[in-house]
Parts: C-alpha cells; structure tokens; sequence
C-alpha cells in the first residue's frame, strides 16, 4: 500500500481539529506514480509501514534469533470498560437480530487497497456473491492505490460538519492510517469484540488487540494476517542471503540485481525495518511508544548500512521501484534477483497466474521477518453501519477464512484462533495444502517479530528521504 505525499498525516489532523479542509485525495484506480528518483523527489510519507534508518560501522546481529515480542499490552476482559460484551451483538443499542435486518436490502461502500489479486479474486468469487445470497447485502468495492485515500475522505467529511450519511462504510486497514483516524476521534466504537464472531479471535495476543502500537478498542476488526517474506528464483540463486549482513556482500558481489520498492511504499518500508533491526539489535529496544533518544542513538546505523548497498542496487541506486507491483516486473523479467512481499503466499500466487517463473521460491531471514494483523473499520459516520457490521462479522466467519485460505493460496494460515474452532473447522484449515514455493506457516511463526510502534512512521520516512533519496 502507498500513501501520497500531498498530504501529511499531522497537517490533516490539524485540518479537522480547526474545521480547515486541506487538499484532500479522491479515491482512484491502481494507476502508478512515476519512479522514485534521487533527483526531484522532495518529500516522503509513509502509511501503515515504518522504515529503517543506515550507519558504516559493523552490523549489530541480534545475538538471538528466537521470536521477540514487544511488551504485551492488556488483555481485553470479556466485558470492556465501553460495555462491550465479545459476541453477544448488541451493538448501536440494537440485538443481532435487528442490525441484520436493517443491513437487508442495502448496500456497503468498502474502500480498500485494490492491488491485491488474489484478495479482489477471493471477493469477487465468495465474499461478494455470499453476502448477497445470505444477508441481501450488497458490497461495492472501491478499490484504492492507497488506503489514505479512503482515510482522507472521511477527513474531509468531518471537517465539512457531515457526521451522517458519510461515503465510506468499511475501510481495510492498520498501522497509520488507523493510528490517524483513532486520534481525530472518526471511526466507530464500541463494536469489534460485540462481533458474533468475535469469539474465534484471541484478542488477549498483542498483535490483535494492538494495531503498530495502538490500541484497538473495540474500534477495528481482525480480519487477515501476513508475514514479511523475500522472494527469489532458486535457479538463478539457489542459496539466498539470509541477514542484512549477507545481503551487503551480495550486492557488492553482484551488482544491480537486488533493489527495493522506494517509501513510502507498504513493502519498501518494510524492508527498511528489517534493515533497522537488524544493525541496531532489534524491535524490543524501541519500546510501544516513539522514543526521541534511542531513534538518535539508533537510527544512524541503519541508514549507513542503506546507503552502503546503494550503489550496488539497480540503476545504482539513482531510482527505486515506485511499488511492489514494478518491483514485481522487474523480477519477473529477470532485471533483478528478488522481490519481497507481506503475502507470505506471494511466489505460489506468481506462479499460478505465469508471471513468475516456476523455479521462484520464498525465504525469510535467520533473525526473522515482521509480521502482523490487518483490519477493517468503520467510520464515525458511515451511512451503512449495519452493513458494514454484517460485513465485517462475516469475514471472521470460518467458512469465510476456510474459502479465503483456499483462494490466495495460504494454507491454514487465519486471523482466527485455531484452538477456538470446531474439529470441522480446524480440519478445513489444516487440509488445504500449501504450494513447494510457499514457507509452512508454523516455520513462519516461530520467527515471527513485531512491528514498530505506528508513531516511528512519519519520522523514518522523513529520514529515509533526507539520509538516502536525496543523497
């Protein structure tokens, strides 16, 4: 996911909190920005993802390569301090019952990232079709380049004194995007953990109940799950590097075949935070709030690393991919060696559709790779809040994440807890088989690592722009 750079995340908050609309992004199609380039470029925001920062002494390596997890934050209780009682359905004052039968008939305007295929073919296929023949609800996607724009609309509403009526119902989500509509106080409580089938989510793990370091409150939805992982074609390298440290004599060794998706780019920024943790010695240090100090102390290490492998990069390092869809091209036409992704399905889906060769495989890093939970929400003043909660209920369904499992490709990997289904269930899951392309979930979650705090965000790419693009 993308989001532009028109708008910055503290001038749009600024904008609702004085009643001044600021330049506000419509949502569009899947169109793409032109190449970043060191020449030209002048500002970075990221969205959900957060970066690294790079620094020329040796790197740091985690002397552990066990999972790391941030402090965890409180368990929700099966009743929260708002009221909300996990899967009971009372929700706007009203039962189960009745929010189905006012969503009957209607329609949901669901904005989301619209790059995804095998997402869009999972939507197309079941979820839509489904919610139709089972609830009488329509669902209209309204797919974006860049979850913000969905954000900013919604923004814009606020400012423009509509508190009703608004045109977004559901928002796919996480990270910062979310962090920006839970502080300017435009998405709808008191809801998630009332879900009826909210009660297969284990809402005690910090992963669910926190979104990059904010907190959920009954605010967001569980509804899907990724983990960062590399991808290349084991013909052309059968033994990938496995660390940052191994990556930069890689590089120097063979030059122009290894790059990244500039930021803010979802997945290049991603990439930057494995950078990060790994030339500074991990996640753990930089705490579930942004902290001034340790970023200084830290940070440098990493954007020296960056801008050591910079000349070795394709083009030199003088322009980036401007997604993970050109990085994508790049790859598939042998331009460079790998690719990267948060789909840890995201070679068996290349293959499937022909665009990567059948050699291509997946790998994460000895140290780990960052993984989280994506979400949907539902604005403060979505005209369809009935809607969107039968919606939202329904993609937590298990036979909703079983058909989702099978369509992207993804095995039993689910936002739902396993120990909470039926045996039928569980066994839906567990029989859908994996492509030899795609890493076993459970090899995915024993390395596992968190991810930073939302509040790093705008500062990394602030720094990645002046410390790397621009030099």
């Amino acid at each position: 996911m993308r989001r532009s750079p028109a708008v910055s995340r503290r001038q749009l908050l600024a904008g609702v909190a004085v009643g001044v609309g600021g330049a506000i992004l419509a949502a569009c199609g899947d169109a793409a920005p032109p190449a970043a380039s060191t020449a030209g470029r002048s500002t970075a925001v990221s969205i959900t993802a957060v970066s690294g920062p790079g620094n020329n002494a040796p790197i740091a390596t985690p002397a552990s390569t066990a999972t790391v997890a941030v402090a965890p934050a409180a368990a929700p209780a099966a009743t929260s301090a708002g009221g909300v009682t996990l899967g009971n359905g009372m929700i706007l004052g009203q039962t189960w019952e009745q929010i189905n039968a006012k969503a009957r008939g209607t329609t949901v305007n669901w904005y989301l990232f619209g790059a995804s295929t095998p997402t869009n073919t999972y939507l197309e296929m079941y979820v839509i079709p489904e919610m139709q023949k089972q609830f009488g609800v329509t669902v209209k996607r309204n797919p974006v380049t860049d979850t913000v724009e969905a954000v900013n609309k919604v923004l814009a509403e606020k400012t423009a004194g509509k508190t009703t009526g608004g045109s977004v119902d559901m928002i796919w989500i996480n990270g910062e995007n979310f962090r920006t509509m839970a502080e300017a106080n435009i998405v709808l409580t008191n809801w998630s953990r009332a879900l009826p089938n909210a009660k297969f989510i284990a809402w005690e793990l910090p992963v669910v109940n926190t979104d990059f370091g904010t907190p959920v409150n009954d605010r967001e939805a569980p509804w899907t799950r990724g983990q960062f992982v590399f991808v290349h074609d084991a013909a052309r390298t059968p033994v990938p590097w496995k660390s940052m440290k191994a990556l930069e004599e890689y590089v120097k060794a063979n030059p122009g075949t290894f790059t990244y998706p500039a930021p803010p780019d979802f997945t290049g920024s991603a990439f930057l935070r494995h950078v990060l943790y790994e030339t500074t010695g991990g996640p753990v240090q930089y705490g579930s709030a942004f902290n001034e100090a340790v970023f200084k102390e830290k940070s440098p290490a990493a954007w020296e690393y960056v801008n050591r492998i910079k000349p070795f990069l394709w083009q030199k390092g003088t322009t980036y991919p401007e997604s993970l869809k050109k990085l994508d091209e790049l790859y598939a036409n042998s331009e460079v060696n790998f690719s990267m992704s948060y789909s840890p399905t995201a070679a068996s889906v290349g293959i499937a559709s022909g665009a990567f060769p059948k050699s291509t495989r997946t790998f994460i890093l000895d140290g780990g790779t960052v993984a989280n939970v994506s979400h949907v929400t539902i604005p403060f003043n979505a005209a369809n809040k009935e809607g969107a909660l039968v919606l939202a209920n329904f993609l937590q369904s298990p036979a909703s994440q079983v058909e989702r499992a099978k369509i992207t490709r993804s095995g039993d990997a689910t936002v739902l807890d396993l120990a909470r289904l039926s045996e039928a269930d569980r066994a839906a899951l567990k029989a859908i088989p994996l492509d030899e392309a795609t890493i076993p979930n459970a090899d995915l979650a024993a390395r596992a690592l968190p991810e930073l705090p939302a509040a790093y965000v705008d500062r990394i790419e602030k720094e990645w722009t002046a410390n790397v693009l621009k030099k």
